[in-house]
């Protein structure tokens, strides 16, 4: 998977996109595919990839194939003349479109004239219809084509949300091809030893159709252009590396490590696209190419010790998006923070609710969440006087929509017309049930909700109280010891030793062993003695794989090791949960969970923890399986390992001030130098942090302050 800006592409290693036979290739932009076929064919044959050693760049690829060996005997001759035939190709994925490079040679010591057929196929399906979601109007398409000279072809669609969309593709060839919509075609003449480059141009628009005549839609002229491939390779290299100069430098004594840290800043890179307000992480590839509310909110607690500025980023964004108004459709109501965002004609016409949907009962709770750790990490209260109307509506929208009135629970209704049933961040349709298998009734009330809730209330209550909001600081202060109170005597179980994954709409507790229990920990909710037994349970093998906790244990009705939410494990909520040990310095607990962790890297590809794993018990010299379809990457999967390392180092900070905490570490975090950590509140500066551990488990650590 590649992917630039708002443009992802899925191709396997020949290079060649072929929907027909894998329905979920292809070039997407904007919620469309704007390219369904890109193929090459030499002598009506596939060309046989050849595998390159390394890896891809998520930007571009370069793609070798050759001929299989074929024999061609004139009429008379007696011995045949074997043709040697290679292809290499060139591609680079931009914010609107792509460019090519690809080169025919002929390695033969003869001449000879090769059929060549560039197939294009241009569908403009929308991306949650290539999902298998079915249209409301199934009628075929109507797409226009048209050819502007031998060297250009235009492909238009006008959708049912009246957007008009456009995939334009110049290739600059030999003469005499000839060229209609599914393509091009030549008869090259190459010599021995020769070769021919062709240069491609393909740009995608969209736009309101206002002329009606599509004939007189410009081209840009750009299009013309032989493409700086290059250039554009060059450029793609200079925004990863300033991208990794905001982050301080890792350095482990163990090289994986550091392999892993650098591979989850880069996929962290590649997820980020451009916005008014800076860089914003997309949840994950394919799918989920889009801004995600409690995702990005999650990877921005998980970097927010390395660089505040995306958390910065985050808080504007979706602040911006904060909804102002009431629409049952889209579950939104006055404050509350969005949980998805799509583009393309589906969310246009309101086939989908997605365009601009709400359906998250967490989202607005962790941008509280995120608000305050920022202005902790950072000590920018300017910035946060600035968030402060944000802060307000969230707060509003809690206290007149989101709870509970009788309990104070922060609870969520299923939406029951196309969009989530489940509203956590488990949002399968049977991820919240009772012990004896029965789903949970509306309106339910998560735990892991309420911690982030009584986090926020707690620091908001210092937090408005210090900018002179002495009635809101007061107000959210008794609202979180009523919250405490609540919770403890509604959610705890003496019997299970752990929360309640949830209580339903009878105020019934959903008597699940279930990681959920571990979020409770993030917050000041529990006891020292509840702690204690929700992390002996965690980490016992009813929910402890040896990779991970899993989201559910296997003592379950619902358990099933390959689900996604009823029994696999999930690295955010590994990763969270670790932090929530440290916390309450469980420290045998936070090692042996540390330990799963880090060693469950040493098996995925390129050190890529993917977006969930199966929850298999580990095994003697296997690793962990992926789940089927899980995204890779996905962001708060990437960087849930720099949140381990987070809490595995003890960095914290109070107010703009760099402390250290106590930890332990697992036997692959032996040690930690971690340089550069920039300060951007009042004490400004860097700061060096070196983490070491001792023969008894404890971290013996130090910070030394330099000012800039």
């Amino acid at each position: 998977m590649f992917k630039a800006d708002d443009h992802f592409a899925i191709w396997p290693p020949s290079g060649d996109v072929e929907s027909d036979r894998t329905p979920y290739h292809g070039h997407f932009w904007h919620g469309m595919r704007y390219i369904s076929r890109w193929s090459i064919r030499l002598f009506g044959i596939q060309p046989v990839p050849l595998w390159a050693q390394g890896r891809k760049n998520p930007h571009f690829e370069k793609i070798h194939r050759i001929m299989p060996l074929m024999t061609f005997r004139s009429p008379g001759e007696k011995h045949g003349q074997v043709l040697r035939l290679s292809l290499s190709q060139t591609r680079v994925l931009e914010a609107d479109g792509f460019s090519e490079e690809c080169s025919v040679e002929n390695r033969s010591p003869h001449p000879v004239t090769v059929p060549m057929e560039w197939q294009i196929g241009v569908d403009f399906t929308d991306l949650f219809e290539v999902r298998g979601i079915s249209r409301v109007n199934p009628a075929p398409r109507k797409i226009e084509w048209s050819s502007v000279g031998p060297d250009l072809s235009v492909y238009c669609y006008k959708g049912d949300d009246g957007l008009l969309r456009e995939t334009s593709i110049c290739l600059k060839g030999p003469a005499g091809g000839s060229l209609d919509r599914s393509g091009w075609s030549w008869k090259l003449d190459l010599g021995p030893e020769e070769s021919f480059t062709f240069f491609i141009r393909t740009r995608f628009r969209e736009f309101q159709d206002k002329s009606q005549d599509k004939s007189k839609v410009t081209m840009p002229v750009s299009i013309r252009k032989i493409p700086d491939i290059q250039g554009v390779i060059g450029k793609r290299h200079r925004e990863m590396e300033d991208f990794f100069s905001l982050w301080p430098r890792i350095r482990s004594s163990d090289p994986f490590l550091d392999r892993c840290c650098r591979q989850a800043i880069e996929d962290l890179r590649v997820l980020c696209t451009p916005v008014r307000e800076g860089l914003i992480p997309y949840a994950g590839l394919p799918w989920f190419s889009t801004v995600f509310g409690r995702d990005a909110l999650i990877t921005g607690l998980s970097t927010l010790w390395a660089i505040p500025e995306l958390s910065r980023t985050v808080l504007l964004f979706l602040g911006r998006l904060q909804s102002r108004g009431s629409d049952p459709k889209r579950a939104a109501e006055p404050g509350k923070i969005v949980h998805e965002m799509r583009t393309g004609e589906m969310a246009g016409t309101g086939e989908v609710p997605f365009g601009l949907y709400y359906g998250s009962v967490d989202s607005t709770p962790l941008y509280l969440v995120l608000a305050a750790r920022y202005v902790e990490r950072t000590g920018d209260y300017p910035f946060l006087e600035k968030l402060w109307p944000v802060i307000e509506r969230a707060f509003q929208w809690i206290e007149r929509f989101g709870t509970d009135p009788e309990t104070g629970f922060l609870v969520y209704r299923g939406d029951m017309d196309g969009g989530l049933i489940q509203q956590g961040w488990k949002d399968s349709g049977d991820s919240v049930f009772h012990a004896d298998g029965r789903l949970a009734l509306h309106p339910i009330a998560l735990s892991e909700v309420q911690s982030y809730l009584h986090y926020a209330l707690t620091a908001f209550s210092g937090l408005g109280e210090r900018l002179g909001h002495a009635r809101f600081a007061e107000k959210v202060r008794r609202m979180a010891v009523r919250l405490k109170k609540s919770f403890l005597s509604a959610f705890w179980d003496p019997g299970m030793k752990t929360f309640a994954l949830a209580l339903d709409g009878n105020r019934e507790p959903c008597r699940v062993h279930s990681s959920n229990a571990g979020h409770v920990l993030l917050s000041d909710l529990p006891t020292a003695s509840m702690a204690r037994d929700v992390a002996k349970n965690l980490l016992s093998p009813n929910l402890f794989s040896g990779w991970g906790i899993r989201t559910i244990g296997k003592s379950e009705l619902r358990y099933d090791p390959v689900s996604y939410h009823n029994g696999s494990v999930w690295p955010h909520d590994n990763a969270l949960i670790l932090a929530g040990l440290a916390k309450h310095r469980l420290y045998f607990e936070t090692e042996n969970l540390c330990e799963g962790f880090l060693d469950g890297l040493r098996f995925f590809r390129d050190q890529r923890p993917p977006e969930l794993y199966c929850g298999f018990d580990r095994k003697s010299g296997e690793g962990p399986f992926a789940y089927p379809t899980s995204c890779s990457p996905q962001a708060w999967s990437v960087t849930s390992l720099l949140m381990v390392v987070e809490t595995m180092s003890g960095v914290n900070f109070q107010a703009g001030h760099p402390r250290m905490g106590r930890a332990t570490l697992g036997p692959s975090l032996s040690s930690l130098h971690i340089e550069g950590i920039r300060l951007t509140g009042p004490t400004g500066g860097r700061a060096d942090v070196y983490v070491e551990r001792k023969e008894d488990g404890i971290v013996r650590s130090a910070m030394e302050i330099r000012k800039e």
